[in-house]
């Protein structure tokens, strides 16, 4: 029976578990005196009660996931942890990991089947926390023997000429079970210099890899990194001032010793892995760009770059993570060009909702005093363009409650008459035509009085170039306006492969714009130089670019 004074129910059977879960649910998010007293006897309610694989118990898994990142005391803090490890012992008794249904799920010791990029499966090859084998090879685009004849040993070239299945292929290389994917991985790496060609060829074999971890690290629960000072809540953010918060000073980056930043780099890449995701500033992190903040309200944030030879030509593409409490909260990243940003956010299941605005804030915080940024662009994507969710969600007016507003000038009227409407009545909701309208258009946070230049205003003025001055031959364009971009410049540079990708577009940019001016001239020489090796000195020089 139920306590009428608690809402708790005894913890007998399966019955009663569910209804103390659906307690908990309920409560999880409130900090005052009495909400926490009644969460903490559920967690021990629940703590006295058998596990069983169900989908409660899953449910219960992500519930502790939250209260651990978002603790009301140490006592809350404590129970849950030790309710995770008693999950984890669970699956690793019954060996749950062999069951289909939990594939993909996060849950300790349990299996991952995915498809990554080359990169990042040689990178998981070296992973300490995981056994990893070729699950299915489905030929995309190519078989095996269209790949390896381009990488295999002279000597063993023929061996693709037989029209061999995959399976027979590998067997006549006498390549075992075992070997499979390390050997596909290694034959691969013959085109490391030749980055783009490597993935089209491994996108095309469509390879599926089956992955095994070897300790509850590598799940969701234990997927965290250290933290000095857990931060213990007695609210939730929801109101606050957000452009007080974005224009109060972040502090120094941390000094990270060899050890701790391979802890954090290992935390991100695992959280790829185990929310079956992957993006370019995680799979080609370039470390030596690797900067981590440690902020308020138990919030850390890692930024980071590209590898040179990933690098985009122009933009940087620099990604995050963010932390709460120690656990991966959300992901995504910046292209960042002067004082031009477009942002993007991935708040990890666990976490949406909370303090979801004021984690966004906080990411937009450290991009805006890191890089000078003074407008931030959300693409229409992410507003509901092609994404049901964003719809549903109405994530419009989560963005604009934030600042930001549609660039287009007709969709920002309308957006100011439904705002003026939600303003008399609290309970009005946007039509979903209304809705749909809204994502047809950009949205903006401008901090500065004008529209900073954005890579859109170059490739348009690039392409027009190429239409009128060349004919539309590009080739001809690319090789005319490198010559006279050096010509101009009296230099010497591009000398790299990455070098080289951006000359190409300086030298395009300058020409199309109709740069003269010496001072401009020689910031793009640097930019030229600077770009491949480093983006905050690059992004520098951009900012006093368009200063002069």
């Amino acid at each position: 029976m139920s306590n009428p004074k608690t809402g708790l129910v005894a913890t007998n059977s399966a019955v009663n578990f569910d209804s103390n879960l659906n307690v908990l649910k309920k409560l999880s998010a409130g900090f005052d005196e009495d909400t926490n007293k009644k969460r903490l006897a559920v967690l021990k309610n629940l703590s006295a009660a058998k596990l069983h694989l169900t989908k409660q118990t899953i449910k219960y898994y992500e519930i502790l996931i939250y209260l651990c990142a978002f603790p009301s005391d140490m006592k809350c803090l404590d129970i849950a942890e030790k309710e995770q490890l008693r999950i984890a012992a669970l699956f690793k008794k019954l060996k749950a990991g062999n069951n289909q249904k939990y594939i993909n799920s996060g849950l300790p010791f349990t299996k991952y089947i995915s498809c990554f990029s080359h990169d990042f499966v040689a990178w998981l090859l070296e992973s300490p926390e995981c056994t990893m084998s070729i699950n299915r090879i489905e030929n995309i685009l190519f078989d095996l023997n269209e790949v390896l004849k381009i990488t295999l040993l002279s000597l063993e070239k023929s061996e693709t000429t037989a029209g061999l299945s995959n399976e027979d292929l590998f067997k006549v290389l006498l390549v075992n079970e075992k070997n499979k994917l390390p050997f596909l991985i290694n034959e691969l790496a013959k085109l490391n210099d030749k980055p783009f060609i490597k993935d089209h060829f491994y996108e095309g074999l469509g390879v599926y890899i089956e992955l095994d971890p070897l300790s509850q690290k590598l799940s969701r629960a234990f997927n965290r990194i250290k933290v000095d000072t857990v931060y213990f809540h007695d609210s939730i953010f929801k109101k606050f001032d957000h452009l007080d918060l974005m224009k109060s000073l972040i502090p120094k980056p941390v000094i990270l010793s060899a050890d701790r930043k391979k802890e954090i780099v290992q935390v991100i890449k695992n959280s790829m892995v185990l929310t079956d995701r992957e993006t370019d500033p995680v799979t080609f992190m370039d470390e030596n760009s690797f900067r981590f903040f440690e902020l308020e309200r138990g919030i850390s944030i890692a930024i980071y770059g590209i590898k040179a030879e990933r690098q985009l030509p122009l933009e940087s593409y620099v990604g995050y993570t963010l932390f709460k409490n120690g656990f991966p909260a959300a992901y995504g990243g910046a292209w960042v060009f002067g004082r031009r940003a477009n942002f993007g956010i991935n708040i990890f299941e666990s976490f949406r909702g909370s303090e979801s605005g004021y984690l966004m804030c906080q990411l937009l915080r450290v991009y805006k005093q890191v890089f000078e940024v003074d407008y931030f662009v959300i693409e229409s994507y992410q507003i509901g363009y092609d994404n049901k969710e964003g719809i549903d969600t109405g994530v419009f007016w989560f963005y604009y409650k934030f600042g930001f507003r549609p660039i287009d000038k007709n969709v920002l009227r309308i957006a100011d008459l439904e705002m003026k409407k939600r303003a008399k009545n609290l309970q009005y909701r946007s039509s979903k035509k209304t809705l749909l309208k809204f994502a047809e258009s950009n949205m903006a946070l401008n901090f500065g009085r004008n529209t900073p230049t954005g890579i859109y205003d170059i490739i348009k003025k690039v392409s027009r170039m190429i239409q009128v001055d060349y004919n539309g031959d590009r080739l001809n364009a690319q090789n005319d306006c490198i010559n006279q971009f050096l010509k101009q410049t009296k230099t010497k540079v591009g000398n790299t492969f990455p070098e080289k990708q951006v000359l190409i577009e300086v030298s395009l940019w300058a020409q199309a714009m109709k740069i003269k001016d010496p001072d401009a001239l020689n910031i793009l020489v640097q930019i030229v130089k600077t770009k491949p090796v480093d983006l905050y000195k690059y992004q520098k020089l951009l900012l006093k670019y368009f200063n002069i």
